[in-house]
């Protein structure tokens, strides 16, 4: 599972974030580009993106130009034909015909510190929740009112596995909470504690884990990246590329499962399936 996760899930989100922000460009100091923009109030910060510049062009050319019935070739008036030095623009080839004389490309240790700064701003990804309730060693937290229903006590803490056999046995076998309407389904009984935690007073017992997930919330694990997956290997330089907010890979990873989520009752009451 955690193999799986890094490879479908995890290293193409990355992949994709370091494409994104792979290439920097600034301008060059005589850029009539610059001018030009800066007269319409389009104020670029020093080092862009390319796609950034595109974007802005294309828009005031949208605005202030003619596309001659052709909606990828571009007639210039007078003012952008002096700085685009052409009275055409062939849409697809601007970044190569007419962008790239105005500007120049970052050096490579601006464009990294610029990656990693914008990668670790814009990256997020979802918690495998197969791994966080599938791990033996996740822990779990039961809202209070079905703890106490429970156990008679609260704050208790369980894996995944022992909490669904700990609860279907509640639903299945409590007759002050539940009442057994048939063998496949469930009914709420009015008058109890956790009356009024539910929306509904008939479920199935296929049902029950469903239920459960929506009054638990997930705590952790006590196992992490280095014990269950002792044979993978870590990149020594991630640290330096996390501004060492992690000490290896395995922690930053172990950090998305742990808090890449929500998996707890998002609200206390009405709840519905």
């Amino acid at each position: 599972m955690y193999t799986d996760f890094i490879k479908n899930k995890l290293l193409p989100e990355l992949t994709l974030l370091a494409t994104k922000y792979a290439t920097w460009w600034t301008f060059k100091p005589d850029s009539l580009l610059k001018s030009y923009l800066d007269d319409r109030e389009i104020n670029l910060d020093k080092y862009f993106r390319p796609q950034e510049l595109l974007k802005h062009v294309l828009n005031v050319l949208k605005k202030e130009t003619q596309f001659s019935n052709n909606n990828v070739i571009v007639l210039m008036d007078e003012e952008q034909q002096r700085v685009f030095d052409s009275w055409f623009i062939f849409v697809p080839d601007i970044i190569l015909t007419h962008l790239l004389t105005h500007v120049t490309t970052a050096s490579s240790e601006i464009a990294d510190s610029l990656q990693n700064k914008h990668m670790i701003a814009d990256f997020y990804i979802d918690s495998p929740t197969d791994i966080i309730y599938k791990d033996p060693s996740s822990i779990f937290w039961l809202t209070p009112v079905v703890d106490f229903a429970i156990n008679e006590s609260t704050g208790n803490v369980y894996s995944w596995k022992k909490l669904l056999f700990i609860f279907s046995d509640f639903c299945l076998n409590n007759k002050h909470f539940f009442t057994r309407h048939s063998e496949t389904i469930i009914g709420i009984n009015d008058n109890t504690s956790i009356t009024n935690l539910f929306d509904f007073r008939y479920f199935h017992i296929s049902q029950i884990e469903t239920i459960l997930k929506q009054i638990t919330k997930f705590l952790g694990r006590k196992n992490n990246m280095i014990k269950n997956c002792h044979f993978l290997k870590h990149n020594q330089s991630f640290k330096v590329a996390s501004n060492n907010k992690y000490t290896n890979v395995f922690n930053f990873i172990d950090d998305v499962i742990n808090n890449n989520n929500d998996l707890m009752p998002h609200i206390l009451s009405g709840l519905s399936i």
